[in-house]
């Protein structure tokens, strides 16, 4: 009977957190955008952290001026929390770096979901929901501290791994000791004021 609260427990906060976020888009991550070893395709690593699974999704993605750069053929059902790899086929080849835009349709291209803008050939993508919070330094080694231009404080911090296995804080104002995390990349989620909000950090 505890094992099934649990489980039902944890459904509402995932639940919760999905519905609170308003943009579905906010819960999908983009942990990698870049050419692979082949030099023919890109590879984009995706997950999602809502109940909205993205059925038959496909990626594109277009140049500064709206022109195809690469496209994937459909093989996943849906896009769910652990990391999954996307393959695109390159149609027209891009010089590097390269400024991009990297699209998210479902149903078999039936339907635009989510854009981001995405800089190819560079060391960290970039990513444009989320200009008002900035999580520094990024990558982290022994802290992470966070500014944000909003007027309330930030509220009810937690951060969690790629396994969603929520992470145990030790807080000093905005300054988050981090020091015994293992590397790897984190998802930071708090609220400011009503207002929910996700992030995301590497550890070096």
């Amino acid at each position: 009977m505890k094992s099934i609260l649990s489980i039902f427990f944890g459904l509402m906060v995932t639940m919760n957190l999905a519905q609170t976020s308003g943009n579905p888009c906010d819960s999908i991550f983009i942990h990698a955008c870049q050419p692979n070893a082949t030099g023919i395709q890109i590879e984009v690593v995706v997950s999602n952290h809502s109940l909205d699974i993205i059925s038959y999704p496909g990626f594109v993605l277009l140049t500064e001026n709206g022109d195809t750069i690469a496209v994937e053929q459909v093989n996943y059902f849906g896009i769910g929390w652990d990391a999954q790899s996307h393959i695109l086929n390159i149609i027209n080849q891009p010089s590097l770096p390269s400024n991009a835009t990297l699209e998210l349709h479902s149903h078999f291209y039936d339907s635009l979901r989510c854009s981001w803008s995405v800089t190819l050939g560079s060391s960290q993508l970039t990513e444009q929901y989320d200009r008002q919070i900035q999580i520094f330094p990024n990558p982290a080694k022994d802290w992470i501290q966070i500014e944000h231009t909003f007027a309330e404080s930030l509220l009810d911090i937690q951060i969690y791994n790629t396994l969603g296995e929520a992470m145990i804080l030790k807080r000093i104002s905005n300054r988050i000791d981090v020091s015994q995390f293992s590397k790897g990349l984190y998802y930071i989620e708090y609220f400011i004021g009503n207002q929910f909000r996700r992030s995301k950090f590497l550890i070096q």
